[in-house]
């Protein structure tokens, strides 16, 4: 194939795609926040192409290509929110396994950013109080050194519940 070739194959397949998002631009309202996606799953993907079998093959490869699906099923985002304000444990250990050391650095302080985002997913109404609790129970949370994800994980929900 020539690059003429390879060019005008790509627009192609742009024009098909953004005739897709068009088209689908009132579905999406509809579907938001209501598990409405296909067998593709939640992502981007399912806010772009509707829900029928012919497009779920674009919808995957959406979700594949840009990261979507993982970015939305971590953060609740692309219709792929759960039905509670509230993180899973899984969640959870996942933020705490991906943010250990600061999380470490700031539950000793009582503030922070990753600190924030802790609050937020566990639900805490005020990120001060929030804060000031963990790190007056910072030595039941950092028990011993080289701790792995899971057992901070436990005893955050050991000091929280």
């Amino acid at each position: 194939m020539n690059s003429t070739r390879i060019l005008a194959l790509g627009l192609t397949l742009l024009i098909i795609t953004l005739t897709a998002a068009s088209a689908n631009a009132k579905g999406i309202a509809g579907r938001a926040n209501t598990g409405g996606y296909g067998m593709a799953g939640c992502g981007l993907g399912s806010i772009v192409f509707p829900e029928n079998n012919k497009m779920q093959i674009f919808a995957a490869t959406t979700n594949g290509t840009f990261g979507s699906q993982t970015f939305g099923i971590s953060f609740g985002t692309s219709n792929c929110e759960g039905g509670s304000i509230f993180a899973s444990k899984e969640k959870i250990e996942q933020y705490v396994a991906a943010n250990q050391e600061m999380l470490k650095n700031e539950i000793s302080r009582g503030n922070g950013e990753t600190l924030n985002g802790l609050a937020d997913l566990v639900g805490a109404n005020n990120r001060e109080q929030f804060g000031n609790y963990l790190k007056s129970n910072y030595t039941k949370i950092f028990a011993k050194s080289n701790q792995t994800s899971n057992e901070i994980t436990n005893n955050l929900f050991s000091v929280m519940y």
